[in-house]
């Protein structure tokens, strides 16, 4: 067995050609990254309120797809910039973007990002370390266009057998449309392993927060049974990091 076999290369593709399923299609996997954005928008207006990151703040929402956080927060009232590799994505973004809000968006390098340093107050990586082969590189990148004190806010998949089965094989038994190697299992990413990563690039773990789909609900059986992503299917915060997590850093001041 080749060792490409053994860890194939994440396929993140399929994003560009998306189009407006990206909004719309129920079908589709992207159905449950836009049910679990609601609940991961929640937590990042807490941990920016908490840390008096108010409106007008400058935010960059790194691997920013087609705005689901970023379009939000702008109409939050943040300065938001919103990269992505995937220029069909970032159209997409574009036309759901707010009016009269202060939101743009750019393709750019997560390992080479186009912004002096210190020039955000808080930095966005959700449903993104965990496909790039050098996490480590891009949260130092991150580090540096950080502001001293920003805060790093993330979301990534725990490396465990049970992140595995859920976020590999369950999710092809309730969305039809699958693309092969959506998500791969040797690029998720173990807390203690993040924490490291984020302290070579001098931030501070803070805090971490499982998150979980609410199994025992309706809307979970009703997309299982029918294969489509019912439109109530929602997630909840747990104390277990076995699955997704989140969690922010701090920058270290100089």
């Amino acid at each position: 067995m080749s060792a490409n076999t053994l860890n194939p290369a994440v396929n993140n593709q399929f994003y560009d050609e998306l189009g407006e399923r990206w909004y719309n299609d129920d079908e589709h996997i992207i159905a449950l990254l836009r049910a679990e954005s609601r609940l991961k928008l929640d937590y990042v207006r807490k941990i920016l309120s908490t840390h008096r990151s108010g409106p007008g703040a400058r935010i960059l929402d790194i691997g920013c797809g087609a705005g689901f956080l970023s379009n939000d927060l702008a109409t939050d009232g943040y300065a938001v910039t919103g990269v992505d590799q995937s220029v069909g994505s970032l159209s997409v973004a574009e036309r759901h973007a707010p009016s009269g809000t202060s939101v743009n968006y750019r393709p750019a390098d997560a390992y080479a990002l186009p912004f002096p340093a210190a020039s955000f107050d808080a930095v966005l990586m959700m449903d993104f370390l965990e496909h790039v082969d050098e996490p480590g590189r891009a949260i130092a990148e991150a580090s540096r266009v950080l502001k001293p004190q920003g805060l790093l806010i993330f979301y990534t998949f725990n490396r465990t057998l049970p992140s595995k089965f859920l976020a590999i094989d369950a999710v092809q038994l309730i969305a039809r449309d699958c693309p092969k190697h959506f998500h791969v299992w040797h690029l998720f990413i173990k807390p203690q392993e993040l924490k490291e990563m984020a302290a070579r690039a001098g931030l501070s773990v803070m805090g971490f927060q499982g998150l979980r789909p609410r199994f025992l609900e309706w809307p979970f059986w009703s997309s299982l049974l029918k294969r489509r992503v019912h439109p109530e299917f929602s997630f909840q915060f747990t104390k277990r990091l076995t699955l997704g997590y989140m969690g922010y850093a701090l920058k270290e001041p100089h």
